[in-house]
């Protein structure tokens, strides 16, 4: 499938005279340049993500997962109820 882009004439004749220098069309190199981008920023974003990831691991080992569990189950049980309690008829 094939789509559309408009950009200005001027970056339009930057695309092509680079593309001249490179042996390829300005559709080729536009194609090009844009497939690197999009990819660099979803690696860089990756990479982002999974150091936030290891920072997080990170901070979280001197705790105990049991207890953390423990808690996040008697906050959980505690919303539940607050929650039938708000919804009962009065």
């Amino acid at each position: 499938m094939l789509h559309t882009i408009t950009i200005s004439e001027t970056v339009f004749s930057l695309l092509d005279e680079e593309a001249r220098r490179n042996r390829l069309s300005p559709n080729d190199l536009a194609e090009r340049l844009l497939a690197e981008r999009l990819s660099a920023d979803q690696q860089a974003w990756r990479a982002q993500f999974e150091n936030l990831l290891a920072r997080i691991h990170d901070r979280m080992a001197e705790f105990d997962p049991a207890v953390v569990e423990n808690d996040i189950t008697a906050a959980a049980t505690e919303a539940k109820a607050e929650r039938r309690a708000s919804h009962r008829p009065a």
